[in-house]
């Protein structure tokens, strides 16, 4: 995962951590001498990672979908979006390619 990232620091009982397919864990407590952190994932249920974020129960501890994440460094830039009702009223005709 990553080295940088104290995720043991980081989870605190009642503390909320994310997946990286960005579901929000709340961390229900710390085995630290263990180095693992269980907590709770919605429509999953009671988990459980190593102490670098990996999940426990990964098959061969490859990476997926319930590892934790760590949190983005500021906020993100929204992404940006585009308009419909802009485009059809744009002026410049049809913007299809059949007409």
């Amino acid at each position: 995962m990553t080295e940088t990232y104290d995720f043991m620091a980081a989870a605190a009982a009642g503390s909320l951590l994310q997946t990286r397919d960005r579901r929000t864990v709340r961390i229900d407590r710390v085995a630290a001498p263990e180095g693992l952190i269980f907590g709770e994932v919605p429509m999953h249920g009671a988990c459980c990672w190593h102490a670098d974020g990996r999940f426990k129960e990964a098959p061969f501890g490859a990476p997926g979908p319930l590892d934790l994440v760590p949190p983005a460094a500021g906020p993100a830039s929204p992404q940006p979006r585009a308009s419909l009702k802009d485009a059809l009223e744009d002026g410049e005709g049809r913007p299809f390619c059949c007409d």
